[in-house]
């Protein structure tokens, strides 16, 4: 078939349809174009992902300014606290957000403040740069740590003096927001304050003040270092005695019941107090010689001067020696003196904090399951005897003493079937976003063959029914004469006009006419075979 006939027989079907048939028609081909347009839209979209979340406004403002420098598509979420980025983007972006120091997380600069000083810059700006720069570069230490998330340090700097009477104490006040989930503990805060006390001359822990983002005291000063010294040690003795027991209750358990089918709690109460004791015993058997003193006794006779002859013995202050005794002396008798030690034994006892005093346990055993009719898991408790075999060896496990009047409990219920395996989540996340990005391309060629299918080939081939009726008979009506076909149009052409009752047969009788007038200058024969077309369907 020409081409040229195809446009132009198009052309005439065209002219020759109503205004309801026309808008018809534009509305159907608008509807699917718009419908494939949205799928294909759909299809080819992107999946976002977090790029950061728990931004400030500052780092978000600087971030989402960067992203608009790069045309990298971006969505703001979360009240603009957290910025995504189409999935394949997200790991080169942080990397060329890392080089330009973004996100801060509230970093400020320290030191690096005086990068930017001028020859110009005074005393007084100087101190307070100093001042601001010791304050920021504190804060940026804290918030290094993991459970930290915004710190901020304000210092009150007293001014010099030349008379130590005159001098002031340095103060500090700190703000901390602790990440969530996360909490500061008071060994956490003790090292905080140290921290502080240390880096700033002339300040004293006293002179420390730590609060959380809601306003609670997490330390005041005034003494309270030493009480949260020993509460943390307190507390760190307390957990390590109580995780070390649970440890071993619990690898006990998973060796009998399999791993994730108990758990153990242990509480333990704790002793600090320490505890000096001396113990003395004596032996009375055990007798040892301490001193002796041995006296002689003389009678009669002087005794003989002497000494060491010269001038110190004859000295007022010289001491001569022991006389020489008498040859006419008698021996009056001798006295010894001895002094006895009794055996001794010294024992010294120190018994350090952390004595446990009694210890509490609780085991929770998950039962047994076994498969119903219906095809479902049905609880089964274990036996009383397998329950008491349990608690006997736990009781060895944790050390446990009726002594110190500990207590234990054992229980068998059935445990939360769910699925907590991050990893598992994670591979089940990655699995769905698998599928997704298969099924977007199939979805969108099932609706594009959709509408082929049901609306586009149904309105061609209302178009294209009078073309097709044309190809077919215009070989087998070439020898009809040109009179046949006058008076074929004459009489037909009556018919239809008589039939056309309203408005739009009347715009559909003049579009025929038109294309019969054409068409009978051109083909004769193709012309009757249109006209014997149109009167079937109007029948």
């Amino acid at each position: 078939m020409n081409i040229d006939n195809l446009f132009t027989q198009l052309k005439d079907r065209f002219t020759g349809m109503s205004m309801t048939q026309r808008f018809a028609m534009f509305a159907v081909i608008g509807l699917a174009a718009a419908i494939i347009s949205v799928t294909l839209m759909w299809s080819v979209a992107p999946t976002y992902q977090y790029l950061f979340t728990d931004l400030d406004q500052a780092d978000a403002s600087l971030i989402v300014q960067t992203l608009k420098e790069s045309r990298t598509p971006y969505k703001l979420s979360k009240g603009g606290t957290a910025i995504m980025i189409p999935e394949k983007n997200v790991y080169e972006t942080r990397l060329s957000l890392a080089s330009q120091g973004l996100p801060k997380g509230g970093v400020e600069k320290g030191f690096a403040l005086f990068d930017e000083t001028g020859f110009s810059t005074s005393e007084f700006v100087q101190k307070i740069n100093y001042q601001r720069a010791l304050q920021n570069e504190l804060a940026n230490t804290i918030m290094s740590l993991e459970e930290v998330d915004y710190a901020r340090v304000h210092i009150a700097m007293p001014k010099e003096s030349i008379f130590i009477e005159d001098e002031k104490p340095a103060k500090a006040s700190i703000v901390i927001k602790p990440k969530q989930g996360r909490k500061i503990n008071p060994g956490q805060v003790q090292g905080i304050v140290y921290l502080v006390a240390k880096s700033i001359r002339g300040l004293e822990t006293d002179n420390i003040s730590i609060v959380d983002i809601s306003g609670k005291v997490l330390f005041e000063g005034r003494g309270e270092s030493q009480a949260i010294s020993l509460a943390s040690n307190y507390l760190d003795i307390k957990h390590g005695i109580e995780n070390m027991l649970q440890s071993r209750a619990q690898d006990l358990l998973e060796k009998i019941v399999g791993p994730s089918g108990a758990i153990v709690k242990v509480s333990a109460d704790i002793n600090m107090d320490m505890v000096k004791s001396v113990e003395d015993s004596f032996d009375p058997e055990m007798q040892v010689i301490r001193s002796e003193e041995l006296k002689n006794e003389f009678s009669g006779g002087d005794r003989v001067p002497g000494g060491i002859a010269g001038t110190p013995s004859n000295l007022p202050t010289g001491r001569g020696g022991p006389g020489a005794i008498p040859a006419n002396a008698n021996a009056g008798g001798s006295n010894i003196v001895r002094n006895y030690e009794i055996g001794r034994n010294q024992i010294e006892r120190i018994q350090s904090p952390g004595n446990i005093t009694r210890l509490t346990v609780s085991v929770v055993v998950d039962g047994q399951y076994r498969t119903d009719d219906t095809g479902k898991q049905v609880f089964v408790p274990r036996q009383t005897e397998e329950l008491k075999g349990i608690e006997n060896a736990v009781r060895h496990a944790v050390g446990f003493s009726t002594d110190r009047e500990d207590t234990i409990s054992v229980s068998c219920m059935p445990f939360a079937q769910q699925d907590t395996d991050i990893e598992a989540l994670s591979e089940k996340a990655k699995m769905r976003d698998f599928i997704v990005s298969i099924l977007k391309p199939v979805v969108f060629l099932l609706v594009t063959l959709l509408i082929l299918l049901f609306v586009i080939r149904p309105l061609l081939r209302w178009l294209f029914k009078s073309v097709r009726v044309v190809e077919k008979v215009t070989d087998k009506h070439r020898a009809i004469s040109s009179e046949e076909a006058e008076q074929i149009e004459a009489e037909d052409v009556l018919q239809i006009e008589a039939v056309a009752k309203s408005e739009e047969m009347k715009h559909a009788v003049k579009g025929r006419r038109k294309l019969i007038e054409k068409s009978t200058k051109d083909d004769m024969g193709t012309a009757t075979a249109v006209v014997k077309s149109w009167l079937q369907e109007s029948v």
